[in-house]
């Protein structure tokens, strides 16, 4: 706000309010309208200029439902956007934690006889998790994700840590980025598990004399 170079140090109460009004117009402290405020406007000025217009009266509800239907799908598809989880390995693989190896194996290869891969893909992780505590390879610690299944197992079983990871990325790609799981995969997570039972833990093998 700028003065007059002779202007009272101590205004009168006319002169402050005086120099308030002038400060206030120049819009410097007008806020400016919200996303809510910007919408309303843009919608009144829509529905004025479709009246105006001379348009049929049934068109004005119909234009009203149209945007509504727009905001909804707008709002539906942040919501899911926040609330999926943030990345691969942010989900847990063992989500059904009372369920033993030979189970999910079953369950594995059902879901592939009837050419369900994401079924296969999902029950087959699990199973290699499963089957990894219950061999004592990998701690029953809750909340462990894909990827750190397959990075614990990568140690016992050091020959299959590329194949551990692929199927930890196969699976965090089905249950958490909603993508299908092609048959090579379900079959490759099928076949790593296979591998796996029949090879001996690094860590159990027989220290070699010196």
């Amino acid at each position: 706000m700028t003065t007059p170079l002779d202007a009272p140090l101590d205004p009168s109460s006319d002169e402050a309010r005086r120099w308030l009004e002038e400060e206030l117009a120049t819009g410097a402290y007008n806020p400016q309208p919200g996303l809510v405020e910007r919408f309303l406007e843009w919608l009144d000025r829509l529905l004025s200029t479709t009246t105006e217009s001379g348009a049929p009266s049934f068109l004005l509800p119909v234009v009203v439902v149209l945007v509504l239907a727009v905001l909804a799908l707008v709002l539906f598809t942040v919501l899911r956007r926040e609330t999926r989880p943030a990345g691969p390995g942010s989900g847990h693989v063992l989500d059904v934690p009372d369920v033993d190896a030979a189970t999910l194996r079953r369950r594995a290869r059902a879901a592939a006889e009837r050419a369900d891969w994401d079924g296969a893909v999902l029950d087959g992780v699990r199973t290699v998790a499963r089957s990894g505590v219950e061999r004592a390879v990998l701690d029953d610690a809750p909340g462990r994700t894909a990827h750190e299944v397959a990075l614990a197992l990568g140690d016992p079983f050091p020959t299959e840590s590329a194949a551990l990871l692929r199927a930890a990325d196969s699976f965090d790609a089905v249950r958490y980025g909603h993508r299908r799981a092609t048959q090579e995969q379900a079959r490759d997570v099928l076949a790593l598990d296979d591998r796996l039972v029949a090879t001996r833990p690094a860590s159990a093998a027989p220290a070699e004399a010196p």
